[in-house]
């Protein structure tokens, strides 16, 4: 099985999540990946929040 295909994506983080992240090393970006898919399993964000 194929690994999931990534989208290149510009986000703004701030200071302390992207100095945290960055601090774990190799594979950072990878592990926040993993955090935001984590989120969606527990809430649903829909387009007319305005967000």
């Amino acid at each position: 099985m194929k690994p999931d295909r990534k989208v290149p994506a510009t986000i703004r983080l701030s200071p302390e999540v992207s100095s945290a992240f960055r601090a774990t090393g190799h594979g950072w970006q990878t592990r926040i990946d993993a955090a935001l898919k984590d989120w969606l399993r527990t809430h649903f964000p829909s387009a007319e929040a305005g967000h």
